[in-house]
């Protein structure tokens, strides 16, 4: 089966990991291109990762939240789920960048 991305590798049904968050959630079957790398995860494997993923406690990992005020500076208050992920504690220092206008990226030190 031809790669779905390049269109020039052959597809091979191999085991393969699957990292999120910098978290090993274990091997599952993907299609792997011999030419371009692009990893395709089957249906199945993909309702195992989830299935990790909730095990693991990573699953989700996501919240909303608004932009508050502190004095004359802006605050952004983080949920608990990410702080405890991040094991961020108060007075640790960080870095913060902007990506482009709608992003930005935090830095933990």
């Amino acid at each position: 089966m031809k790669c779905y991305t390049c269109d020039q590798g052959e597809l091979t049904k191999k085991k393969v990991d699957y990292i999120q968050l910098g978290i090993n959630l274990g091997k599952f079957n993907a299609l792997v291109c011999n030419t371009c790398k692009e990893t395709f995860f089957e249906a199945e494997a993909s309702e195992e990762i989830e299935k990790a993923a909730k095990a693991k406690g990573i699953w989700g990992i996501a919240a909303r939240t608004r932009i508050g005020t502190s004095g004359n500076a802006l605050d952004v208050k983080l949920p608990k789920v990410i702080t405890e992920f991040l094991e961020l504690k108060k007075g640790q220092d960080i870095i913060i960048e902007a990506l482009d206008k709608k992003r930005f990226q935090v830095t933990v030190e």
